[in-house]
């Protein structure tokens, strides 16, 4: 029964954060911004920590002892708390599917772009805000629920939340394969336009000529040539790959792209076509 209540608690704070972000980030880039990790409107890095203070600062004081506390406390504890939970949470997204969702490398002393000083300072007074003003009131209406609406919702959302991360780790992991296939394709494809060229040359007039003078300049016209050759050539493949990538891809899919903030794909030509597709987003979506 507890844990129900709790879940529930999570999913309205995850859903509160989802506002706070889409309208933070509509704002800010002047046009609609579903913002969020998940396809639902839904960002559980806000339940978990509103979750969490919760029941440290809100829960756990009424049941074990009759001091409450103080703003100080509660800001040091969100601050801190936010500080991990970001942090953590950055890490295992980057570690699992190479992106990062928020990116804090412009800030200053910031923490290998993952947290910066002034957000988690930020999440400290925003702690205040919501143990203070938004848990109570929520906290008063769940406890006018029947326990058995309240289990019953908690079967509904905990199975809308998990086909929802099913779905997201699927497109995610779909995603870097796609982009994954697409590179070798490229790299293939290139191949192929390599050993044209190579054979071009070879019946051209520059391959035909005999003089050892000129050998080490000719040798030297057929790299440059080549290497130039390779550059446009790269570039023309991988356009078109990405433009049709997103051409082909679901409105969901193009949003859940666009909210990527970062990529960090070991391959670095994969890397530059996930860099690639999401600047054509950004570029298609304010025209």
């Amino acid at each position: 029964m507890i844990i129900c209540r709790y879940f529930l608690y999570f999913i309205i704070y995850s859903f509160l954060g989802w506002i706070y972000e889409t309208c933070y980030c509509t704002i800010h880039e002047k046009s609609w911004e579903n913002r969020g990790f998940l396809y639902g409107p839904c960002i559980p890095l806000y339940g978990v920590g509103a979750t969490l203070a919760q029941i440290l600062f809100l829960d756990l004081p009424i049941h074990c002892t009759s001091c409450k506390p103080s703003y100080v406390t509660i800001f040091i504890g969100c601050a801190v708390g936010s500080f991990f939970l970001e942090y953590g949470t950055s890490y295992v997204l980057e570690k699992r599917f190479h992106a990062r969702w928020w990116d804090y490398s412009d800030f200053p002393l910031n923490i290998n772009g993952r947290v910066c000083l002034v957000f988690t300072l930020c999440f400290g007074f925003a702690g205040i805000l919501v143990t203070q003003l938004i848990v109570p009131p929520i906290v008063e209406l769940i406890a006018l629920i029947p326990s058995v609406v309240i289990e019953l919702l908690a079967l509904i959302f905990m199975f809308i939340f998990g086909m929802d991360m099913a779905l997201t780790i699927s497109a995610l992991t779909t995603f870097a394969k796609d982009f994954e296939r697409i590179n070798e394709q490229i790299n293939s494809q290139m191949a192929e336009r390599v050993a044209a060229l190579q054979t071009n040359l070879e019946e051209s007039k520059i391959a035909r000529i005999e003089k050892a003078a000129v050998k080490k300049e000719v040798a030297l016209m057929k790299k440059e040539l080549n290497a130039e050759k390779l550059a446009e050539i790269k570039e023309q493949l991988s356009t078109e790959a990405v433009k049709q990538w997103v051409l082909n891809a679901t409105e969901t899919q193009r949003g859940q792209f666009r909210h990527i903030a970062k990529f960090t794909h070991p391959v670095a030509s994969t890397k530059a076509l996930l860099e690639k597709g999401s600047e054509f987003l950004r570029h298609k979506k304010k025209e």
